[in-house]
């Protein structure tokens, strides 16, 4: 055991770095726009290779919510990478003005289903939305139920 501190003494003094701690990673190498609310992983979808996962991206901007949804595959550096990323047209007009909340998502047989009340800014009534995406990347069903 003698050898040990020897050793050491060896790599400072040949002036190789030491790389135990590694390199600290900033928020920077993060991409997130600054109106997005939140993001969440729901259910998975089948793909040829590797994992697949359905990704839901929430913003706000000027009190309107604005929906994505994302096919997300991991890639063979462990990396989840977007295959595909879907806008939800019938919200993400920016003169709807829908604002969603008690947002949720559940994993379906067939895909996934995301549910959510909506108010609007040119109706006083509330509704409820669903939103069903299957397997295949783009498609998906919106649904809107009047209030109660």
């Amino acid at each position: 055991m003698r050898t040990a501190p020897w050793l050491a003494a060896l790599a400072l003094a040949s002036g190789a770095p030491a790389h135990a701690l590694g390199m600290d990673v900033p928020y920077e190498r993060f991409a997130t726009a600054e109106a997005v609310d939140w993001v969440q992983v729901c259910g998975q979808w089948p793909v040829r290779k590797n994992e697949g996962v359905y990704r839901i991206v929430h913003g706000t901007q000027h009190a309107q919510s604005f929906l994505y949804l994302q096919w997300m595959q991991r890639g063979d550096d462990g990396a989840l990478q977007a295959v595909h990323t879907q806008s939800i047209r019938e919200l993400n007009n920016d003169h709807a003005e829908i604002a969603l909340t008690r947002i949720a998502c559940h994993a379906t047989r067939n895909g996934i289903r995301i549910t959510a009340r909506a108010s609007s800014g040119h109706e006083e009534k509330l509704r409820s939305i669903a939103i069903d995406a299957g397997h295949r990347p783009g498609v998906y069903r919106y649904t809107a139920h009047p209030g109660r």
